[in-house]
């Protein structure tokens, strides 16, 4: 499985590389915007590739790798639900509710601040963590990825699915979603999120600051579209549009709605970590 910082070409292979990483990153940021003495910083390199980085008193709290999307999810009633991640409703131009989702949001210790629920325009960044690529939507549907619980035998169809003439095992579609934070208790909800979709487009990217290098596929899956960003090792074919795509992956999203009204400006160093 990959990392999320391998999926945008930031992988490092111990402390003192990230610890550099970091460093790099925070000499070039600019603020977001500041809450109850915490700074949120963002860097972007030119090839898209991002690390939201939270300080305190000159002491990194926490960072978030993303890339710089293009807005494709029109969120309603997104709000905290812990520390670190935020769930919202997916809707489309009438309201009507298409999905939900558990994400980690860029702004996300703004969004913390405030005391209401946000409706927005998002941009959702797929961190692939464990994905496969498919030719197409028979391709999909003939492999264990689609499969409603891959790895575990289905054993014999129920009487009712037979008697229904239902489909055996339960797979599922090839545009499809879960977000596995919206269930279960709120203080434990993470980002993950089981995702299929198809390719519309993608590109290889290089990272300036370290030279590596990752995939990003826009890709549509039910209620919204999504960048998906795959490491570079995992990924020595580039997707092509009209192949299906999906797995595990940890969701990003930015929300521009939600910065402070606070001028960029240059961060500081020296820093530690906290």
């Amino acid at each position: 499985m990959a990392s999320n910082l391998e999926c945008v070409g930031l992988g490092v292979s111990d402390g003192d590389g990230l610890s550099a990483l970091i460093g790099e990153a925070l000499a070039r940021a600019e603020l977001l915007g500041e809450v109850a003495g915490t700074s949120v910083h963002a860097w972007q390199d030119p090839s898209g590739a991002r690390l939201v980085v939270s300080t305190q008193e000159r002491t990194v709290k926490d960072l978030l790798p993303s890339y710089a999307g293009t807005p494709g999810a029109r969120l309603a009633g997104l709000h905290a639900v812990n520390d670190e991640v935020a769930v919202a409703h997916v809707v489309d131009a009438d309201g009507e509710t298409l999905t939900m989702l558990a994400v980690e949001v860029e702004q996300r210790r703004l969004l913390s601040a405030g005391k209401q629920p946000v409706d927005a325009e998002a941009a959702v960044v797929a961190l692939g963590v464990d994905v496969t690529v498919h030719a197409d939507e028979a391709a999909f549907a003939a492999s264990d990825a689609s499969l409603l619980s891959p790895g575990s035998e289905p054993g014999e169809p129920p009487a009712h699915v037979v008697e229904q003439g239902h489909p055996w095992p339960p797979r599922m579609g090839p545009e499809s979603f879960i977000s596995y934070g919206v269930f279960g208790p709120p203080e434990q909800a993470e980002a993950y999120a089981r995702l299929h979709g198809t390719v519309l487009s993608a590109q290889r990217r290089t990272v300036a600051l370290t030279g590596g290098s990752f995939v990003v596929a826009r890709v549509r899956t039910v209620g919204f579209e999504v960048d998906l960003c795959l490491a570079a090792a995992d990924t020595a074919e580039l997707p092509r549009p009209g192949n299906v795509i999906g797995g595990t992956v940890f969701l990003v999203a930015s929300v521009p709605a939600l910065a402070a009204a606070t001028p960029a400006r240059r961060s500081w160093l020296p820093w530690r970590k906290g």
